[in-house]
């Protein structure tokens, strides 16, 4: 009889054990286990699907065709945690069961159930931020990364104080080899730290730019920045260069600096000039002509397979192939980077604040 006793109580102490520890664990889930295993994985599938998105709507520009955008608006994940338990306890004479039965099984059960919400993209408010130039102040950020601020300048800026830096090369607008060398003389200024854009917060956030002349390494490249951009040389004895900075056609008169930037969809027309084309497609017609391209487009490459290719830092499938940007080339992928960037933000702008805008939701259940 106390043997029935002691038995009975080790079952409950192990059962009570045992339902503790599913308890303990299923919490262990729903928290930061959760957050550990989902956001993740939330955050690496939007990144990817906007890259895709990004990337087909550039082939289809470049078929002539019509593009669409939907945004995530939101992820809602709800998690349910289900435990359960059970206990198999023989009577009588041990023979007749022992091997036979379990003496306890417990299990947790996971369950999640996400629901996505998504966002046309599209509007008056869309088309008027794609065909806007992009702001002086984000070109002055842009230009003050010193690893490479060359890029900035060839992909963002369309015309400096009559200089050009056309899209595409047309046989009436050869490329202006001051250009380049403004390009030049911009970034090794920048690398030295002896040119920088300010921005003033009393002047409503007026940009400038400030070169440093305490150095006489670099007094030669100032005053040949000054003559390309067709502006007096600094008074003698000046310790410093401040030219304002705006968007606009000529600077001259006001002796500082009138920039062009090219809008989103001047960047969307010169990634779609760099997509290989198969030779069919262009022969029937289906695809658009683009002229060679201008000093950024040249370096820039969104190739095309017909399998799925092996070293793609982004691939679409489209029509009866691949399209892809190889992870290897890093031109292609710095611009294509700088385009979703902007693309982002045009979309959070274009789709904030409105809540005449239809809503996808999608609920996603296993």
């Amino acid at each position: 009889m106390n043997s029935s006793h002691s038995q009975t109580r080790s079952c409950r102490n192990l059962v009570t054990t045992c339902l503790l520890s599913c308890i303990l664990t299923s919490c262990t889930v729903v928290g930061p286990g959760a957050v550990g295993s989902g956001r993740l994985a939330y955050n690496e599938a939007i990144i990817e699907t906007d890259n895709q998105q990004t990337l087909l709507a550039i082939v289809r520009n470049r078929y002539g065709e019509r593009n669409n955008l939907l945004a995530v608006s939101s992820v809602t994940a709800n998690v349910r945690v289900t435990t359960n338990t059970g206990i198999e306890a023989g009577l009588g004479n041990s023979e007749n069961f022992v091997g036979n039965l379990v003496p306890f099984r417990a299990g947790v059960i996971y369950e999640e159930n996400p629901t996505i919400s998504y966002t046309p993209v599209a509007g008056e408010k869309y088309a008027r931020q794609l065909m806007s130039p992009v702001p002086v102040a984000l070109l002055a950020q842009m230009a003050s990364i010193r690893t490479d601020p060359a890029l900035a300048y060839s992909a963002l800026v369309s015309n400096i104080n009559g200089i050009y830096n056309p899209d595409f090369v047309y046989p009436s607008s050869e490329p202006d080899p001051r250009f380049s060398r403004f390009v030049t003389i911009m970034t090794e200024l920048t690398r030295a730290h002896r040119l920088h854009w300010i921005q003033d917060p009393q002047q409503g956030g007026r940009v400038s730019i400030v070169i440093d002349r305490h150095s006489p390494d670099y007094a030669a490249e100032a005053s040949e920045l000054l003559h390309l951009l067709g502006l007096p040389a600094p008074e003698k004895g000046s310790s410093r260069i401040v030219l304002p900075v705006s968007l606009a056609m000529d600077g001259h008169e006001a002796g500082g600096v009138a920039i062009i930037t090219r809008s989103l969809f001047d960047l969307l027309e010169i990634m779609s000039g760099a997509v290989e084309v198969p030779e069919q497609d262009q022969d029937d017609g289906v695809a658009t002509s683009y002229p060679p391209p201008g000093l950024v487009g040249k370096d820039l490459r969104v190739r095309h397979t017909e399998t799925e290719p092996g070293h793609a830092s982004v691939a679409v499938k489209y029509r009866d192939g691949w399209f892809y940007i190889d992870e290897r080339d890093q031109a292609t992928k710095w611009f294509f980077r700088l385009l979703g960037t902007l693309y982002s933000v045009t979309i959070a702008e274009s789709t904030a604040r409105d809540s005449t805008a239809p809503v996808l939701t999608v609920p996603v259940s296993h």
